[in-house]
């Protein structure tokens, strides 16, 4: 003898039985798809970041390049200007002068999309990146390229020997065109 199920198929029971099925699950479905969404947002808000960070290290090269046409080059106050400290970046790092050459090295920061979930997030990253300008001082067309280094290399223990002071003061070192040798560079320079 066959076993008659509960529920007969093409009944009001039957209907409703398969229909309840049906909306959950779509709800589960729903519920892993948001669930999957929001572990994978963190990656993708600091790609975004980190596309963001390149963005500026490009968009201060264009500047550095526009900034060493002039016939004074590049003053310590355009330097100075052109990186400031983003917390948590610390902006002007470290300036070397090489005859009509000079070497910029600085941490940017990117920013990325913030989160308002339960609480506002905001995603930031921090690089350190060196730039060089080659041709300053109105000696043809400036050059400026830009290349990403360590984080390390935007460290008090990689910029030794006083570059990079503590408690927030910054002491930048531009070394003179005769003989290579670092100097402080001017007060305005170290006021970020």
């Amino acid at each position: 003898m066959a076993r008659r199920p509960a529920v007969r198929a093409g009944t009001v029971g039957g209907y409703f039985f398969n229909g309840c099925v049906t909306v959950l699950t779509l709800v589960l479905v729903a519920v892993v798809s948001v669930m999957y969404w929001l572990e994978t947002a963190p990656e993708r808000n600091e790609e975004k970041a980190r596309e963001n960070l390149h963005e500026h290290a490009e968009t201060r090269r264009q500047e550095l390049a526009a900034e060493a046409q002039g016939a004074d080059g590049l003053p310590d106050a355009a330097l100075t200007r052109l990186f400031p400290r983003a917390k948590p970046a610390e902006g002007l790092v470290a300036v070397r002068r090489e005859g009509d050459a000079v070497t910029v090295t600085a941490e940017l920061l990117g920013q990325g999309p913030s989160t308002t979930f339960i609480f506002v997030n905001e995603t930031l990253v921090t690089g350190c990146f060196a730039f060089r300008i080659e041709g300053v001082g109105g000696r043809g067309t400036p050059r400026a390229s830009v290349r990403q280094l360590a984080d390390a290399a935007c460290t008090p223990a990689a910029t030794a020997g006083g570059t990079k002071g503590t408690a927030g003061s910054m002491k930048a070192t531009a070394g003179s065109s005769r003989g290579g040798r670092d100097r402080p560079l001017s007060a305005a320079a170290r006021v970020i």
